[in-house]
């Protein structure tokens, strides 16, 4: 068997969790094919270790002049692009060296690309924190007019909200070095 399918999810403030994993599977002899919101696919390969890297940009998932500048940054640098996800992860891996010290193996070595991360997906959490009022507001009115089953889904959407919060918090305190 030479292909291996894992499914595993991650938030968007641990994709360093999904890093740290990709390059477990990586020493195992799993080498990334697809890498993916709700699962990843592998190949057999030993002998070979990679470090992984993912980075949100959205912008240069949807634009072909954007991408093509984008993997051209990144390739300069000795990273190969393996994929990127609909909604704007993409998947990048480079041989490790042994006795390479880790920071060569960083995408975000200083503060400016960390931060500009961290205002791509801030973005996307702000969209989704937005939508979120929006139903546990529409939901509310349905249960002060008397659809009282409707106070399930006022509570679903709140949690929902705080958790966003919560990981945009997280997100931000990855980008100023305190401790989440």
């Amino acid at each position: 068997m030479n292909t291996k399918i894992s499914c595993r999810t991650y938030m968007a403030w641990d994709y360093d969790k999904e890093e740290e994993h990709l390059d477990e599977m990586s020493e195992k002899g799993w080498q990334l094919k697809k890498g993916g919101c709700f699962f990843s696919v592998y190949t057999r390969q030993p002998g070979v270790v990679y470090r992984n890297r993912i980075d949100y940009n959205p912008d240069a998932v949807n634009s072909p002049e954007e991408k093509r500048r984008y993997l051209e940054l990144f390739e300069e640098q000795g990273w190969e692009y393996v994929g990127n996800t609909y909604n704007g992860w993409i998947y990048f891996k480079k041989k490790y060296v042994p006795g390479t010290p880790e920071e060569e193996y960083e995408i975000y070595t200083d503060a400016e690309s960390l931060q500009s991360l961290l205002d791509r997906w801030k973005r996307l959490g702000i969209l989704l924190s937005v939508l979120l009022l929006v139903l546990t507001a529409i939901y509310t009115v349905m249960v002060f007019g008397g659809r009282y089953y409707n106070i399930i889904f006022v509570a679903f959407y709140v949690v929902l909200l705080v958790w966003i919060q919560w990981g945009m918090r997280r997100m931000r305190k990855k980008v100023t070095g305190s401790r989440a």
